[in-house]
This record gives C-alpha cells, sequence and structure tokens, in this order.
C-alpha cells in the first residue's frame, strides 16, 4: 500500500490543487435531479427515486423516470444534510476522484507495470480533461468511474491473492458501478478478460486455478439485480431507470452518437495525442484508415442530421485511427493485457443508441487510457521523457477551460434565483420559474414554483421567470406566446454575453455535457451565455 500512495500521491496533489478552487461553483446541468434523489433519501432512503418532479420534459413525472441508479443520491446525502452545500457535495465527488486515480495506480502495479509507469497512470487519469471537469459536478460518472476500476482492481487482486476481503471488496464494487451508471455493467466483461488470461497461462503451465476465481464476476451482477429491486419505485406503473434509458433509445440516435464516440478520443481523454506522439510511423502508416473513417464520420453527421458538425469529421477520423492501432498493435504482439485494455475503450460504445454520447460517458474507460499509454511509455523511455508532460499540461489547461466555463454559466443560474425570484417571493409574489439544469435547484430553493404544461398555471399579477438557454425554453415560449400573447410585460433581465468560454453552445460547436450542442468540450464564444428574462403575467 506504500507503493501505491507513493505513486498516486503526484495525481492526487494534481486533481486537488486543480478542484479544490472549485469547491463554491454552482450546481449545473444534470446535478439537480440527483440533488433531489438525495433530498427524498432523507426520507425514504430505501427508495431516494420515489416521488414526483418537473424535469427535462415540462410535465409531471417521478423520479424514478431518470436513467440513474440510486448510488449517487446516496452520495450526495451528506451534501443534503448540510442543507445541499455545494462545498460538501463537490468534495464528495473529490473523494471518488481520489478513489479512481488510487485504484488506478494499484492497477497499473497488479498488472505488472514499474513504479514509474503507475505514477504516469495515475497522472494522465487525473489530467483527463473530462474527468476534471465532471469532478466539478454533482453527477454520478466520476463515482461510477472509481468504483467501476477499484472493483477491477479487486478483482485481479483476488485472482492472485484469494483473500476472501478482496472477492467482497470486488463483488461490492462491480455491483454498484452499474447503478451509478447503467452501461458499467459491461466492465464485467472486461473482468472476465483479465481473469481469462490468468487462467489459461495457469492451465498451460499445469498450475492449478479453481472456479472460484469467477466468483466475484458471478456473484456482482446478482447483488446488482438486488439492489435494483429493493430500491425500485413502489408506485405502480412507475418507470424504473432501466426501462426509462431504454424508451430514451433508438436506433435514430446511433450515427451521431458514433461520430461524437470517436472525436472524444482526441478532445477529452488523453488517448490520441501521447498515442501519435509515442508511434507516429506506425499512425503515418494508417493513412488509410484515416481518410475512410473521415469520410464515413461526414457520413454519420449527415445521417445524424448534424451537417453544422461536420468540421468534427477529421477529428473522429484521427480518432479511429488512435483505436485500430491500439488494437492492431495488440494483435500484432500477441499481448493480450494490451487486448483487454482495448477492449476496455469501447464499454460506452453500446450507449450510442441512447439519446445522446457525451464524453462524460466514456469516463468509465479513463483508466484504461491511462493503463495503455503508461505501457506504451515504458516502452519508448525516451520519447517520454516530453510526452508526459505535453500531455498532462494540453489535460489539465482544457479540463480547467471547461471547469471555468461550466461555473460561469452555473454561476448564472444561481445569481438570477437570487436576484429574480427570492426579492420578489420575500415581497409576497407568485414567481413561476421555467424549469432547466442547475438553475432549477436554485430557483426552487428561492420559493419559486416551477412551470409545467399541465394545470395551475401563472394568474394574472403573477411573475415568470424564463431562460434563453435552458432545455425547457423553447416549450415555454411557445406557451407564452400560445396562451398569453402579447398579455406579458418583460421587467427585468439577468444575462451574461461577454467573450469566453462556453460549454454548452451550439452556434460555436461546444457540447461538453451533451454531443446535441456540438463535439467540442470547449470553444470560445462570444454569443449569449444565458439570459433569465422576469415577466409580469397582466
Amino acid at each position: 500500500m506504500r507503493t501505491v500512495l507513493r505513486c498516486a500521491t503526484p495525481a492526487l496533489i494534481v486533481a486537488v490543487l486543480i478542484l479544490a478552487p472549485f469547491r463554491e461553483k454552482a450546481f449545473t446541468i444534470d446535478d439537480t435531479s440527483s440533488l433531489y434523489q438525495a433530498r427524498h433519501a432523507l426520507v425514504d432512503p430505501l427508495h431516494p427515486a420515489a416521488f414526483d418532479m418537473v424535469w427535462d420534459l415540462p410535465v409531471r413525472a417521478r423520479g424514478s423516470a431518470v436513467p440513474n441508479g440510486p448510488v449517487m443520491a446516496w452520495l450526495l446525502v451528506p451534501a443534503m444534510l448540510a442543507g445541499g452545500s455545494e462545498p460538501v457535495a463537490h468534495v464528495t465527488v473529490l473523494a471518488t476522484m481520489v478513489l479512481a486515480i488510487i485504484a488506478t495506480v494499484a492497477l497499473a502495479l497488479r498488472l505488472g507495470l514499474a513504479p514509474t509507469a503507475a505514477t504516469v497512470a495515475g497522472l494522465l487519469l487525473a489530467g483527463t480533461p473530462s474527468a476534471l471537469a465532471m469532478a466539478g459536478t454533482a453527477m454520478a460518472d466520476v463515482p461510477a468511474m472509481a468504483l467501476g476500476v477499484a472493483g477491477l482492481e479487486r478483482l485481479v487482486a483476488w485472482r492472485d491473492g484469494r483473500r476472501l476481503t478482496q472477492a467482497i471488496a470486488a463483488i461490492v464494487f462491480l455491483a454498484l458501478a452499474p447503478l451509478t451508471r447503467s452501461h458499467l455493467v459491461l466492465l464485467l466483461g472486461v473482468g472476465a478478460f483479465l481473469v481469462a488470461g490468468d487462467y489459461l497461462q495457469s492451465r498451460r503451465a499445469g498450475a492449478s486455478n479453481p472456479w472460484t476465481v469467477w466468483l466475484p464476476l458471478i456473484v456482482a451482477p446478482l447483488f446488482s439485480v438486488g439492489i435494483t429491486l429493493a430500491t425500485r419505485d413502489p408506485q405502480r406503473g412507475s418507470v424504473g431507470f432501466v426501462r426509462m434509458a431504454a424508451t430514451a433509445s433508438s436506433l435514430g440516435n446511433v450515427p451521431l452518437n458514433i461520430a461524437s464516440f470517436l472525436t472524444h478520443w482526441v478532445l477529452a481523454l488523453p488517448l490520441a495525442l501521447p498515442w501519435i506522439l509515442l508511434r507516429p510511423s506506425s499512425i503515418a502508416r494508417r493513412w488509410w484508415v484515416f481518410l475512410l473513417a473521415t469520410g464515413a464520420a461526414a457520413a454519420l453527421l449527415t445521417m445524424g442530421q448534424a451537417p453544422r458538425m461536420l468540421a468534427s469529421a477529421p477529428i473522429a477520423g484521427l480518432g479511429a485511427t488512435v483505436l485500430v492501432d491500439v488494437l492492431m498493435d495488440a494483435w500484432r504482439r500477441r499481448d493480450s493485457l494490451q487486448l483487454t485494455l482495448a477492449l476496455w475503450l469501447f464499454v460506452a460504445l453500446p450507449v450510442a443508441i441512447y439519446v445522446h454520447l457525451p464524453s462524460k460517458y466514456l469516463l468509465a474507460s479513463a483508466p484504461a487510457v491511462a493503463l495503455l499509454v503508461a505501457r506504451e511509455m515504458e516502452r519508448a523511455r525516451a520519447a517520454a521523457r516530453w510526452v508526459v508532460p505535453v500531455t498532462l499540461v494540453a489535460g489539465v489547461s482544457l479540463g480547467i477551460a471547461v471547469l471555468r466555463a461550466d461555473a460561469a454559466f452555473a454561476n448564472l443560474g444561481r445569481r438570477a434565483a437570487e436576484e429574480l425570484i427570492a426579492p420578489n417571493v420575500a415581497a409576497g409574489h407568485r414567481v413561476w420559474f421555467a424549469g432547466g439544469w442547475g438553475f432549477q435547484w436554485y430557483a426552487e430553493r428561492a420559493g419559486g414554483t416551477i412551470l409545467s404544461l399541465e394545470e395551475p398555471r401563472p394568474a394574472p399579477g403573477d411573475l415568470l421567470v424564463t431562460s434563453e438557454n435552458t432545455n425547457l425554453s423553447l416549450r415555454v415560449k411557445r406557451m407564452l406566446v400560445e396562451d398569453y400573447g402579447r398579455r406579458v410585460t418583460r421587467l427585468a433581465t439577468v444575462e451574461d454575453s461577454s467573450p469566453g468560454g462556453r460549454v454548452m453552445d451550439g452556434s460555436v460547436g461546444a457540447g461538453f455535457f451533451s454531443n446535441r450542442w456540438g463535439n467540442y468540450p470547449w470553444a470560445w464564444g462570444s454569443t449569449l451565455l444565458d439570459a433569465f428574462i422576469l415577466w409580469r403575467i397582466d
């Protein structure tokens, strides 16, 4: 354990130094749905999603319709006990980032990497742009990544050591990971490859390798199913998170999401940059893969009705070229471990049928990226001396840029609730608001009433706050026009259009939290960041 902590310390320092200044950052995007579930968990810990809310769609629905398991709600209970504290929520997620780094370093050492390479693996994970940015939220992606890699590390420990505590830990982590992000159930397949490689080697060597090596992989899914059944919404006819994910899935989503999946390996995770720098000749020889993949990505983006994203087609082509090189190199070397790590990269690919595929869904594979690149750096020691700092600086810079841009975006919603809703509620007015993203959390806490397309509706004299850039704004605008016509008066606005980083702005292709906005995790923009408008119903 001392070696693990010594190797992990540089990465832990990097992560803490970067994330500590954002501990007061406002809640953002999908934080709100997790916070709602955590709040209900104080009342009903076993059924954190058994409540009604308006979220994403402008109608009242059950909390169980949000496609998340119960783990994130339980993790955010301390933040709820602290009054919905942003610092407590962010420290909780940071703690899972720490777990992910330590588990990745420990797994690197167990898989035979030298301490120096294990240190590099930890640094690469700490410098992963998407991981840093998501560690500044209250969403489930970083905790899911931590549980997944911790489960695989304990599985390898059980494979090698056969201590009961190792098996129990592997079962718990691997069972909870898909209850945090459902597609992490595919890590059981990665675990099977890790176990199978050792099993086959032992059989060839004539050594004993009993069936108990498979025990965690057999029990973990049973444990996961048991928790799902025990925590499902008891209301008859409610839609659980598994069925909701299926409802939001369609083959029509596949073209755009495949193109985005390939793009993320270049822009949001540190795979393409170091791999190209370490293997320039091999990548150059695969020019034909790049050309074919770029053309295919352009066709996919066109099929996905996203012609404005065509500029990202060469980036997707580069991502495909790197993935092919990783797989072909593993095959050429007959390197079963590299092949297993390469397969780990594709855990998020089935999510392509879902309504969107942002880079955060690829975080389950971020430890595999760190291990792959660290192993390749171990082979090319001379080049690694400058590839490591270049990759780390690039990743940290982009991660901080996304964090800062998201902080500006989220803080505007918190400010709007403080300036437009709280004072008017205190003055005795009924203030409605169009929900969406982090703003919804603060608007409700300020005393606002969520607006939906259902009754009741605002009455004459009531106030209403709408947003220009949340997911319900278009429906609310349509309702204002159809139901109220010109019987509304604009009273005040809280807005920001200053030039800066953008993470959710389709006009510049920035869609960090959803590739429906664009394939870039960050972009510079001077358009409207958001505008919150206060109306009076006349």
